[in-house]
């Protein structure tokens, strides 16, 4: 009795341990879920990414430890905070960010969480690239816009012939653009926009292309907007040297959305950071960046002659059989001759007799 009391408590007591070393993240009526089925639940999530959603959040964990341990001291608290009110600018300040992102059920901490991997992943890029001169100037040029151009836009066409005989009698087309336009988006420009090909309507952007510099249409351009007076400006665009850093934050822009050089600096700094995934679960966290050796096929152990070998081996088998055959032929003769001989002898004995 005593035996089956002892034994009783035991089980208890190893039931009670075990539960507290694995707590409790939810309950019903019907039971207790614990942080070990919620683990294999969520390891086990397919997603449509093809990856579980604990290879996922594993990946993501990873990824934090792979950038944080070799580029960690690039990136401060500080650098994390101006680039979170950079981005709470579109939204009016830093407090209405955060009281927005509360309503929408998010964590600042989570935020600022990717906002630092993130500069964490610029930090290796920029240490793995070295900009050139020519990546700059070949962006420049890819940028440089075609054409600069001022105008008036008026509802009606005789207004737009009275604004045209303003101009050739030297009025001033700013001060002409404040009094008629009707198009906010150039007001506060005195009605200018620098632009590309195919950016514009087709009329303005064709008008435009027809004048010279300073030059001013002699009749109004309409399109579905109303009726324009254009002049042609020399282009107005902001030299290279100004642009530098832009231009280079840019390519390194490229580089961090290129697919394939991304995979290939995770897949190096995983590797000098040796990445191991205990759990088989979870193996295809980083299948992207750490392909699995395939196993080899086992080594075929038979020999196998050349074919010209094999065709002479062949050959000189059959060149023994056939030496074989001739002197078995000719063994068989001599015992004959022999036997023949023999008979000859013992007749001939007889005879004498």
């Amino acid at each position: 009795m005593k035996k089956l009391l002892f034994s009783t408590f035991a089980a208890s007591a190893l039931l009670l341990a075990g539960c507290s070393n694995d707590p409790e993240v939810a309950s019903t009526e019907a039971g207790r879920i614990r942080e070990a089925e919620l683990y294999e639940a969520m390891k086990d999530e397919p997603l449509q990414s093809g990856m579980t959603v604990g290879e996922t959040v594993l990946q993501k964990l990873l990824m934090e430890d792979i950038f944080e341990h070799t580029y960690g001291d690039q990136v401060t608290d500080e650098d994390v905070d101006e680039e979170f009110a950079t981005s709470a600018e579109q939204f009016g300040s830093v407090e209405d960010y955060e009281s927005l992102l509360e309503m929408q059920g998010m964590d600042v901490d989570y935020i600022k969480d990717n906002i630092r991997l993130s500069l964490l992943i610029r930090a290796a890029v920029e240490d793995s690239v070295e900009v050139t001169d020519e990546e700059v100037e070949s962006l420049y040029e890819e940028q440089t816009p075609d054409y600069t151009a001022q105008h008036i836009l008026v509802e009606d066409e005789d207004v737009a012939k009275d604004i045209i005989a303003q101009l050739d009698d030297g009025a001033d087309f700013a001060e002409l653009v404040e009094e008629y336009s009707t198009d906010p988006g150039s007001l506060e420009t005195e009605g200018k926009y620098t632009f590309s090909e195919g950016e514009m309507v087709p009329e303005f952007e064709e008008a435009v292309d027809a004048l010279e510099v300073d030059e001013t249409t002699s009749e109004p351009v309409k399109t579905d907007n109303g009726y324009h007076v254009i002049r042609r400006l020399e282009l107005e665009y902001a030299p290279l040297e100004d642009q530098r850093e832009d231009l280079e934050a840019q390519i390194l822009d490229n580089y961090t959305n290129d697919d394939q050089f991304m995979s290939e600096l995770v897949s190096k700094l995983a590797k000098e950071a040796n990445v191991q995934i205990a759990d088989d679960d979870l193996k295809g966290a980083m299948s992207a960046y750490m392909p699995q050796d395939e196993e080899e096929e086992p080594a075929d152990d038979t020999e196998e002659l050349p074919a010209e070998e094999s065709d002479d081996q062949t050959d000189e088998d059959a060149d023994t059989e056939e030496n074989t055959d001739a002197e078995e032929d000719a063994d068989t003769e001599e015992d004959a001759d022999t036997n023949a001989a023999e008979e000859t002898d013992s007749e001939e004995s007889s005879d004498s007799e």
